[in-house]
């Protein structure tokens, strides 16, 4: 079509595919109402003509669809790959950010990934459901694939696993998060800092960890013999390796220190300092790296919605990874100065 592609309106292609102006705003926001047929035809009308949106259009709709009852029949879809357990904080995040976009969010479960996939394809796009989130691998897991027809979906995972397709991401900077957790112990005078940290969580981080505590221990030429990166616990080795140490301060997870607590490692008492690299309101004994796992869903649900209203489905050619570094928590107990 001759002119300027951004003239073009929706009027314009609704007369050119024999359709009414509302279904064409539907459709190009793959609006679940709108069947997939009718589209397909609205699609390849608008790019024949070469449409692009504006904008300011844009922006104007999703305030109007953010001040609007989340009951519009708009969802986006849920799906749990792990147990919901140690991540209800993430839920409620998305879900919340859902809704402040004027979303409804829909929970599915994904767990059995030989049997399930190919049945709850067929119920999302049943539902005409578009926008996926997937929430992150159980803690044992590092990658997980889908054969799924891509191209009918708007999808990003939280967390940092590798996916097959390859998606958006939004997680942790794990990397900045050890940074952080060693800049704040050697600021309260900590010299003798040791790491024990998940082998398994480590790789599917990019080893994130491993890298930030070599890099900026305070005794960088010998930090290597400060970490420890495992999966299985021998409580004979550690304990040996601690004494030999004699670390005055630890980095470590909730879920390494209940193990290390199971394999008769009890450190309360014997190290200065024990932070966590995965801090929750619970754990207020110790200081520690808070994730902001709600932060991290809710930019899940972002990259969502942004393919929801660019009008972009399929896997990603380009991913987006977005890595929030969390914050610095101190201990009730015993706080690290600065």
């Amino acid at each position: 079509m001759d002119g300027n592609p951004t003239h073009v309106t929706f009027r314009q292609i609704a007369k050119a595919s024999g359709l009414g102006i509302a279904t064409v705003s539907y459709a190009l926001r793959n609006h679940p109402k709108i069947p997939a047929a009718t589209i397909a035809r609205v699609h390849a009308a608008a790019e024949k003509m070469g449409y692009r949106p504006n904008p300011r259009v844009a922006a104007l709709m999703a305030h109007i669809r953010r001040a609007r009852p989340v009951a519009t029949g708009e969802r986006i879809a849920f799906i749990w790959l792990a147990r919901p357990e140690p991540y209800l904080r993430m839920h409620q995040g998305a879900k919340q950010r859902a809704e402040q976009l004027g979303y409804e969010l829909q929970d599915f479960a994904l767990r059995d990934r030989v049997r399930d996939p190919a049945r709850l394809e067929r119920i999302l796009r049943t539902r005409r459901i578009t926008g996926i989130v997937f929430s992150p691998l159980d803690a044992g897991e590092s990658s997980f694939a889908l054969d799924w027809d891509w191209s009918r979906f708007s999808p990003a995972i939280i967390g940092n696993a590798v996916c097959t397709p390859e998606l958006h991401h939004a997680g942790h900077h794990h990397f900045g998060g050890m940074r952080l957790a060693v800049q704040k112990l050697v600021a309260g005078g900590r010299r003798r800092i040791a790491a024990i940290v998940e082998h398994e969580v480590n790789e599917r981080a990019r080893r994130a960890w491993s890298a930030a505590f070599l890099e900026h221990h305070p005794s960088r030429g010998s930090a290597r013999r400060w970490l420890q990166a495992i999966d299985a616990i021998d409580a004979r080795n550690l304990r040996r390796w601690l004494a030999t140490m004699k670390p005055d301060a630890l980095i470590t997870t909730r879920d390494m220190l209940l193990r290390l607590e199971a394999a008769g490692l009890s450190l309360r008492g014997e190290i200065a300092d024990t932070v966590l690299l995965n801090w929750t309101p619970t754990a207020r004994e110790y200081g520690g790296i808070d994730q902001c796992e709600e932060i991290i869903a809710a930019h899940a649900v972002d990259l969502v919605v942004g393919q929801l209203h660019r009008n972009e489905c399929g896997a990603p050619e380009h991913v987006k990874m977005l890595l929030f570094p969390g914050k610095w928590v101190e201990s009730v107990r015993a706080p690290v100065s600065v």
